[in-house]
């Protein structure tokens, strides 16, 4: 596989593994496979730089906000730690930490990870206002009544500074709480939750906020995102912190060295079981405020912490069965069928085994005992057999398990494909693809709808969904007038998304969708882009040899014409908005935003400043050409004045660049 064709599966695997982390509660993937995709992507965008897209996984936290709950734009963003699992791993934060602040000698600060949901408190003079999840790290949903009903959480903090106050932290549910509420579950015939966090979130969840009052939900306090905290160090914040009123993590001590914070991970290994919560690892944490200035952050984490996370659980049963799932681009998977065993609280009873090369080099059969390994509270993956016991070799198959068509395997590739259109299994996993949140975003159109929809032949192609009626939608399970007419007006608004949408949901063969707005922005039309020949592919920008040949293959097949022929006359937008062009005015200049600002959000702020050639920064250094300060500004104007900064006003910032 190509290095460009790589980085645009694996930014898009690790989008669907957020999704069902952040937004669903319902992740597939340990927190080790998860890392093992996102370290290498983060290798081959350093490798080759010229695929870097501001829109990857690795610029920006996991999550997004929920529909169920409004909006909330994060006035600092809220960001996710890098992990490390080893000393090794430690010790290189250490040194890149110490090369940087040019000096081996600084205190960290070392605390208990506690497995929750991360929850931003906003206080005005004192007074809680709002709760917000993290979301993408930019934008949250308000969770303030649910939120409200956490009787550890003060309303009101005592002798708090005047203005805004951003306290950040975990909420989480202790051990025996998820017992008894699993208890509760189960004599009322509700779905049981996984493990602690995932009961945390759904609680968090609640649309009614007498439900969520009904969890026992707590809050530590670890940040804190904006407001005069007039604390120098973490350590003096925490103590703030208690004065206020907040609960705050017991797991906590003080180190100098790096070996002093490796012999309380080894130490704390066996004792954390016996907390009353879940905690799968420690916090490392720069002690000093002026240190972690100068440390800085990345697009996605801060440089100043890190994550130290211990090994995943692990367990040994049995192979009873090994499957084959068929994907939406006829790509056959295998998966372990497990005899159930419990594994660090959770009875775990399959794993996928990803391709048949993984199988090879497991050596797994039927009947085998292995090794599963489990981390961050999901579905695990086999480690090693341990005991062979299986006879017969695990073959792929020569037919398709949904329609027996005849399987197809590239000679220099891992996967097998089932290359039957009709197939069943890829046309289900097609439309589900089709109306996602990044393709054509029709909410409600999720797992359950489109099988009844196949099962009942109402829908055999992507056109069929905008022949879909209140007649169709009625005779689903669970379908009433507003459900049925929720669903026909997220299917009309998807007609009206740009072309980049649409191509990506068309599904073509290596189209991600950074190379879809890439395409989408070339031609602007649909038409051009059929009309284009495989030479105008082949030069355009981030377009591959082998991309190129894919597309061009794509529309010159009768059935892809007929078919976009068909969401034509459905309605479809098959052109793309032109992007608003700018002047360069801001060109090598950085900006930092600080205070509340009066006619735009945060995120727009800093979209303006990169619109107009600008870079925008969350710290005050030497290099920072504008602070732009709006209402209740606190530290960062402060060192800005300190360093002799240009302080700009949001009214004098607005004439700059558009005067």
């Amino acid at each position: 596989m190509q290095p460009k064709d790589e980085i645009e599966l694996l930014r898009k695997q690790i989008r669907f593994h957020s999704d069902l982390y952040y937004n669903q509660d319902n992740p597939i993937l340990s927190d080790t496979q998860y890392d093992e995709l996102y370290k290498r992507l983060q290798e081959l965008e350093e490798a080759y730089p010229q695929y870097r897209s501001p829109d990857s996984p690795t610029q920006k936290v996991g999550g997004v906000a929920s529909r169920a709950f409004s909006p909330v734009q994060h006035a600092v963003p809220m960001m996710s730690l890098d992990n490390s699992y080893s000393p090794d791993e430690i010790r290189e934060w250490h040194e890149r930490t110490a090369k940087t602040l040019g000096t081996a000698s600084f205190e960290m600060v070392v605390e208990g990870k506690i497995d929750g949901v991360s929850c931003s408190l906003t206080y005005q003079d004192g007074r809680l206002i709002q709760a917000a999840s993290r979301g993408d790290g930019k934008v949250g949903e308000d969770i303030t009544a649910n939120v409200l009903t956490i009787k550890n959480i003060p309303h009101k903090l005592p002798n708090a500074p005047a203005g805004t106050l951003e306290i950040r932290g975990e909420v989480y549910l202790d051990k025996k709480d998820l017992a008894n509420l699993n208890a509760q579950q189960q004599a009322s015939g509700g779905n049981l939750f996984a493990n602690t966090r995932n009961a945390a979130a759904g609680s968090l969840r609640q649309k009614d906020a007498h439900l969520a009052a009904k969890r026992p939900l707590k809050f530590f306090a670890h940040s804190f995102g904006l407001g005069d905290i007039a604390a120098e160090s973490f350590s003096a914040f925490i103590d703030q912190c208690r004065t206020w009123g907040f609960a705050v993590c017991p797991v906590r001590t003080k180190a100098n060295q790096i070996t002093d914070v490796i012999r309380f991970y080894n130490t704390f290994a066996n004792s954390r079981h016996q907390l009353p919560f879940d905690v799968d690892g420690l916090v490392v944490k720069v002690n000093r405020f002026d240190e972690q200035q100068i440390l800085g952050i990345t697009a996605r984490s801060p440089r100043w912490a890190i994550a130290f996370k211990y090994p995943a659980p692990q367990a040994t049963t049995t192979v009873k069965n090994i499957i084959f799932s068929v994907g939406r681009s006829g790509i056959i998977t295998p998966v372990a069928e497990l005899e159930p065993v419990p594994c660090a609280g959770v009875i775990i009873s399959n794993a996928t085994l990803h391709n048949f090369d993984e199988i090879n080099r497991l050596g797994v059969r039927v009947g085998d005992r292995v090794i599963i390994e489990r981390a961050g509270e999901v579905i695990p993956k086999i480690v090693k057999v341990v005991e062979h016991k299986g006879a017969q070799e695990v073959l792929p198959p020569k037919t398709c398990p949904s329609c027996k068509a005849p399987v197809y395997k590239e000679q220099d590739e891992v996967g097998y494909y089932c290359i039957n259109p009709a197939c069943p299994a890829q046309l289900h996993a097609r439309l589900l693809h089709f109306a996602s949140r990044d393709a054509l975003d029709i909410d409600g159109l999720g797992e359950v709808v489109v099988q009844q929809l196949l099962q009942l032949e109402f829908i055999a192609e992507f056109a069929d969904i905008y022949r879909l009626t209140f007649f169709h939608l009625l005779q689903l399970p669970n379908f009433k007038d507003k459900k049925a007419q929720n669903l026909l007006d997220a299917i009309e608004s998807s007609k009206k998304r740009p072309l980049s949408k649409l191509l990506f949901a068309l599904g073509i063969a290596f189209v991600g969708e950074k190379t879809a707005e890439v395409l989408a922005d070339h031609f602007h039309t649909l038409d051009a882009l059929k009309a284009a020949p495989l030479e105008e592919l082949q030069h355009i920008p981030d377009v591959g040899e082998k991309v190129s040949k894919s597309i061009y293959d794509f529309f010159h097949d009768p059935t892809a014409l007929e078919q976009m022929e068909k969401l034509r006359q459905a309605g479809l937008n098959f052109t793309q908005p032109e992007k608003e062009k700018s002047g360069n005015v801001l060109e090598g200049k950085t900006v930092v935003f600080t205070g509340e600002l009066k006619t735009m959000t945060r995120e727009e702020a800093e979209r303006l400043a990169k619109q107009y050639g600008g870079k925008a920064s969350g710290s005050v250094s030497k290099k920072t050409s504008y602070v732009v300060a709006g209402e209740a500004a606190g530290s960062k104007l402060k060192k800005a004045q300190e360093l002799g900064v240009q302080i700009l006003s949001e009214e004098e910032f607005l004439k700059l660049i558009r005067p």
